[in-house]
Order: structure tokens, then C-alpha cells, then sequence
């Protein structure tokens, strides 16, 4: 409640004063997160009109490029606002951001790092910095920065579905469960009429959790609510046929894989998959199906060497044709 009256009060603010330089980064980036580049294009235009001298103005810029996927001139610009402020963390952030999609790990946790020691109190840092240590494989890393995260800002789903992952590299899975439930009931909190596609990820995440406790029937309700969510996702497709392979029922397995391989053909967990379904199903099924034991048999006769008598007979007299008369 205090998030939503904080974030109330922001918008609140922004609309007696459009430019309030310390409401203006929040909005900035749900602008991003909605993905208005119309309406940012136009602010950081009148933000680098009113406010050429101020960070704000070219971090706004930063966000926009960062937005349509142009990573160079994001970095310049937000480059050029830590320039101007080297104490200023959003932009940090975004700098970070603009590494860690080109899967630029070292840059992007320099970024995050410096951006934890400027933003004191906030979480996301520390976040991001645990998620570039889970991209590189270091578990350990990665759950000592979202546990901090966790102390920081405990009701945050993101970080919530992010300690479930570590527990579910870690093989418990329990524990995962439980970490993803807490983090869906954040987002239904927050949102319980409609949940967005970025909230597919933790749909299929208990999916596969409940698929490791043998919980097959909530592992294909989870599956198949994320796929309403992002409707053309292969993964989605090639777990809920896996699911079928489990539950025993080959067939509808089947048909799964295909639409994974129907929407990305290069999917090579689908195809090993759908090759030893159809052994499977070759081993367990006859050519013609079952033969009944009722089928009567049928015995080769053998003909006789004789050729077939033929006469003409009548009420007087006889003609046998196959002998000859005498006289």
C-alpha cells in the first residue's frame, strides 16, 4: 500500500509540475517498461530543450535508444549524463542495462556496482548484480546478492522468482515451489484482473517445478497459462509435451512437439524428444493392431490328379464320354 500511495503521490506531482527533476526517472522508466517510445521521444526532446546542462535530460535520451534496441548511442548518452553527474544512479543502472543485453557480463556488473554504492537503500543494483552471476554460472554469487536484495525489499517479486531459481538449481525444489507461489501472489496482488507476458517466465517456472514433484496436472496448468500469456513460445510447447511423456500419454506428446517445431524448426530438445516418442509408440503397436482369437483358419486343400467326369444320360439310354464304344 505505501508502494502504491509513493508511486501515486510521484504522478500525483508530475502533473502540477511536468519537469520535477526528482520525479522524473520514475517516470522515465515506466515509460520504458510500457514501452511508449512515442511519449519518451517526446520528453527527452523537452527535457534536453529545458535541461541541456542536467543529467536527467540525457538519461532520458539513454532510456529511449535503450528502448528501440540502438545500444551505442544509449551508452553515449548515458555516458554523457554520468558525465555531468557522476553521482547520478539511474543512469548507472540504464548503463548497465546496455551492457547486460549484449551479454556483456563484466561491463554490465561494473555498471551495477558502481550504481549499489551511489543508490544506497534500493535493490535493483544488487538484483542485476545477481543476475549477471547467474548468467555466468556462479550460483553462489548469485544467491549471496539476491538474499540482499531479499533483506532489502522482501515483498518484490522479481527478486522473489529470482531466489527461486537458485533453489531450483539447487535441487530443491520445495523450496522453489514456494519461493514462486510467494512471488505469484505479489503479482496478483498488484495486479489480479490481468497479468502481463513478462510474468510468463515464472508460469513456466512452476510449471517445471511442479513437473520435478511429480505434479503433473499443476505442472500442465501453469504451462498452459503461460501460453495464453505469450502464445508463441516453443519452450512452452516442448514442456508441456514433456509433461505428456511422463503422464504416459504419447500421442498428445506428440502433437506438442510438433507445434514447438512448427513455430522455431531448430529445436533440438523437440526433435530428440519426438524421435523417442515415436520408438516408443512403434515398440508398443502392432502393424495391423491386435489379432482376435476368434479368426477362423484357414487349411490349403489339395486338388485331386483326375481330370472331372462329364456324361449325358436319359430316361433310354446313356452316352459316357469318357470311354469309346465297342461297335
Amino acid at each position: 500500500m505505501l508502494k502504491r500511495f509513493f508511486v501515486h503521490f510521484i504522478f500525483s506531482v508530475l502533473k502540477k509540475d511536468p519537469y520535477n527533476s526528482l520525479c522524473l526517472p520514475l517516470h522515465i522508466a515506466v515509460l520504458v517498461e510500457l514501452k511508449k517510445s512515442n511519449e519518451l521521444f517526446y520528453l527527452s526532446h523537452k527535457l534536453v530543450d529545458l535541461y541541456p546542462s542536467k543529467p536527467v535530460a540525457w538519461f532520458s535520451v539513454g532510456c529511449y535508444y535503450l528502448l528501440i534496441n540502438n545500444y551505442e548511442p544509449a551508452r553515449r548518452y548515458l555516458t554523457k549524463a554520468t558525465t555531468l553527474d557522476r553521482m547520478y544512479g539511474p543512469a548507472w543502472l540504464a548503463y548497465g542495462h546496455s551492457f547486460a543485453v549484449d551479454q556483456e557480463h563484466d561491463q554490465a556488473m561494473a555498471a551495477y556496482f558502481t550504481a549499489s554504492q551511489l543508490m544506497k537503500g534500493c535493490h535493483l543494483p544488487v538484483l542485476y548484480i545477481g543476475l549477471e552471476y547467474g548468467l555466468t554460472n556462479n550460483s553462489k554469487l548469485a544467491e549471496r546478492f539476491f538474499s540482499q536484495a531479499l533483506t532489502i525489499a522482501p515483498e518484490d517479486p522479481f527478486v522473489l522468482h529470482e531466489m527461486g531459481v537458485i533453489a531450483f538449481q539447487n535441487q530443491d525444489y520445495m523450496t522453489a515451489e514456494q519461493y514462486f507461489l510467494d512471488a505469484l501472489e505479489k503479482v496478483r496482488c498488484v495486479s489480479n484482473q490481468i497479468t502481463i507476458e513478462k510474468w510468463e517466465t515464472l508460469h513456466n517456472n512452476l510449471g517445471h517445478t511442479c513437473r520435478k514433484l511429480k505434479k503433473y496436472k499443476e505442472a500442465l496448468q501453469y504451462h498452459e497459462y503461460a501460453l495464453t500469456l505469450c502464445p508463441l513460445t516453443p519452450s512452452t510447447y516442448s514442456a508441456i509435451g514433456y509433461v505428456y511423456v511422463l503422464m504416459g500419454q504419447s500421442l498428445k506428446a506428440v502433437d506438442y512437439f510438433h507445434k514447438a517445431l512448427g513455430i522455431r524448426r531448430d529445436d533440438s530438445f523437440s526433435t530428440t524428444m519426438l524421435q523417442q516418442v515415436f520408438d516408443v509408440l512403434i515398440a508398443e503397436t502392432t502393424p495391423f493392431g491386435d489379432i482376435p482369437n476368434d479368426v477362423p483358419s484357414l487349411e490349403l486343400v489339395e486338388c485331386p490328379s483326375s481330370q472331372p467326369k462329364f456324361s449325358l444320360s436319359s430316361d433310354t439310354d446313356e452316352v459316357d464320354m469318357e470311354g469309346s464304344s465297342d461297335g
